[in-house]
């Protein structure tokens, strides 16, 4: 078993993971989501610390890809576009940001 990404923490940490696929890159349709929400019994987006989390995990997404840019050409020009997404050089959310790895 793989501990490496095990944490402790609130519940919001892990739903924001899913939400920003939604609201960030448009991964997951609305429909999509909604599905999810009722599933789970809960909105993240509702709850008031959503952008803060959101953020966060944002930048956690841009630095990964900017981490292994760093060795792979190929992805240079995603962790930029990724970069200028978040300093506001690229429109509103979504962006169509692609996967990394």
């Amino acid at each position: 078993m793989d501990f490496e990404r095990a944490s402790y923490g609130p519940p919001e940490w892990d739903l924001v993971s899913t939400a920003v696929k939604l609201t960030t890159t448009g991964a997951v349709s609305a429909e999509q989501y909604a599905a999810f929400c009722e599933t789970y019994g809960t909105d993240v987006t509702e709850w008031e610390g959503y952008e803060l989390f959101a953020g966060v995990r944002e930048f956690r997404m841009t630095t990964y890809a900017a981490q292994h840019a760093a060795t792979r050409p190929e992805w240079r020009g995603e962790a930029q576009y990724r970069v200028d997404c978040l300093r506001g050089r690229a429109g509103a959310p979504p962006w169509r940001w692609k996967g990394i790895m």
